[in-house]
């Protein structure tokens, strides 16, 4: 309560405002505070010379009692009440001003209007509207004795009323602002895309919620230097970008930013992000801040890459049907013409040469194939392995003699060194067709008078095995790309060396599901030609193929 200079009491209401008039009058640093309500309604009674005043404000159908001076205890509980028997009630419904120089003689007054009961005989309220012109609320004196109120008395009161209905505007401007910033905060944080924001003085206004979860950091009022200065930021080649080169600072500086693509080092990840930085200018071209988009674009990239990589795999499966299918058809086909054509008395030996040769297409055509399926079986699991204790080294060495005949028709030394090593715990048909797609590698790509080398030992708990070559080589370039499914160096292309391109990913597949490793080099002495290495776990009675 505050005490005015006739020594009346100035009582307020309690609770929060209707949300009708947005809390119009209640407690806000720019609104019109409770203080200044009582401030306004102690004015209003002296500048009318009345006994008291109240302003009230619309809860719905109920009045709440925000400001006065001098009030009836009647009116001092603090919660709304009816508003239909009020005199403040009769203004709001009725649309005007009430002007009652004696209550108990005047017929608009109800029979229960708790005016009587507070002993009131004279009232004059003026309605007090919203920006819309909605009656909202009543400024309102009151007299304990009959009275007419004087022109003057009566604008008294008018402009108190339009007093508050400034109030109230104002209010409703800054509820309005702050419904906005709360519709573009919410809006912001509702993106994916992050966003972050700054003032013409440099100010970090704006960081969204996808971009300070991504950061890992909250959203401190700070200078956009500072924030900038602490982005785990690089471009694309791992270079840190300074505060100043970043998208946000240059577009302060006027720049506009596009597509320019950085990594953020997030949670330990490399994340790929395409930044749009653009000055923010009113329509008069005064600068009033900027702003950074940042799209995180790794999963799109990656797609890309995989869609390319899907690509080049299809054109190469196609350019392998085309030539390892079509070559050996074009064979059986010619042939079965020929025979075909044929004098039906012609002696049988006489069409051996070309049935001989048109079963050799069929089995080409027949191991191509089965290549195909194997490598599908393998990729989808649907190949179990089935493992057993096995002595490696006479798989190695099996694999070894079976490939003599094909090195000795090119003239090429194949030599095997075998120590007798620790059983494995293997599939012994799988690791025999991994050695064997090896050799066949290594035989393939060597030119007549070249050697093939073949070393098994065992380190610590692993089995190694060695096969290395003079072959051509690999050139660096194509090294991480030789256990690819359908790749062929440029020597293949170069020398029409025939091939599918999948014997070392199916080497690779097997490998890896004995949980071992397989990598391809150059000769670690210098010479020309490649080196293969493969490692396998020197483990008994486990189960091959299991996850560790």
């Amino acid at each position: 309560m505050g005490e005015d200079e006739r020594g009346g009491a100035a009582v307020t209401g309690s609770g929060g405002m209707p949300a009708a008039v947005m809390t119009a009058m209640e407690m806000d640093a720019g609104g019109m505070t409770q203080s200044a309500a009582d401030r306004m309604a102690a004015l209003t009674a002296r500048a009318t010379r009345a006994a008291c005043a109240m302003i009230n404000i619309r809860d719905g159908r109920r009045l709440r009692l925000i400001g006065g001076y001098d009030v009836p205890a009647l009116f001092r509980r603090g919660e709304p009440v009816p508003m239909f028997s009020t005199l403040a009630g009769i203004v709001i419904s009725g649309g005007f001003p009430l002007v009652i120089t004696d209550v108990d003689a005047d017929d608009r007054v109800p029979v229960d209007a708790p005016a009587r009961s507070a002993g009131l005989r004279a009232y004059a309220g003026f309605p007090i509207l919203d920006p819309d012109g909605q009656i909202v609320g009543v400024c309102a004196v009151m007299d304990y004795r009959t009275r007419a109120w004087s022109a003057e008395e009566l604008t008294a009161v008018d402009d108190g009323a339009q007093a508050c209905t400034a109030f109230v505007a104002a209010q409703y401007a800054r509820e309005r602002e702050h419904q906005q910033r709360l519709f573009l905060d919410t809006l912001l944080d509702s993106l994916d895309t992050g966003v972050a924001a700054c003032d013409a003085a440099g100010e970090l206004v704006v960081v969204n919620r996808s971009l300070r979860e991504r950061l890992g950091t909250p959203n401190l009022q700070r200078s956009a230097e500072d924030w900038a200065a602490r982005l785990p930021i690089t471009d694309t080649d791992g270079t840190p970008i300074p505060a100043e080169g970043t998208s946000l600072l240059r577009a302060l500086r006027g720049e506009a930013v596009r597509g320019e693509e950085n990594i953020l080092h997030l949670h330990g990840e490399r994340r790929l992000f395409r930044i749009n930085g653009h000055p923010i200018t009113s329509p008069d071209g005064q600068r009033l801040g900027a702003v950074a988009v940042f799209h995180d674009i790794t999963a799109a990239r990656r797609a890309e890459q995989l869609q390319q990589v899907l690509s080049r795999t299809k054109d190469d499966y196609l350019n392998l049907v085309g030539h390892e299918l079509r070559t050996p058809l074009t064979v059986i086909d010619a042939y079965l013409d020929l025979m075909h054509a044929a004098d039906p008395d012609e002696p049988v030996a006489d069409l051996l040469p070309m049935i001989h040769a048109a079963r050799r297409g069929s089995i080409r055509l027949r191991r191509l194939v089965e290549t195909l399926l194997d490598l599908s079986a393998l990729d989808a699991g649907r190949s179990p392995l089935r493992p057993a204790d096995i002595n490696f080294s006479t798989v190695v060495t099996g694999a070894v003699h079976d490939r003599q005949a094909q090195a000795a028709a090119k003239n090429i030394t194949l030599t095997c060194d075998a120590a007798p090593i620790t059983p494995l715990h293997a599939d012994r048909h799988r690791l025999y067709q991994m050695v064997t797609a090896l050799l066949d590698n290594a035989v393939t790509y060597t030119p007549a008078g070249g050697a093939v080398t073949v070393r098994l030992t065992s380190t610590g708990h692993l089995a190694d095995l060695v096969v290395s070559d003079t072959g051509f080589g690999i050139p660096e370039h194509e090294l991480p790309h030789v256990f690819q499914r359908f790749f062929r160096g440029a020597i293949t292309t170069e020398l029409a060396i025939a091939g599918t391109g999948l014997g070392l990913t199916i080497a690779q597949l097997i490998v890896e599901r004995h949980h071992g490793t397989i990598t391809a080099g150059p000769n670690p002495d210098g010479q020309r030609g490649t080196t293969i290495r493969v490692t396998l776990p020197q483990t008994t009675g486990a189960p091959a193929g299991a996850s560790p």
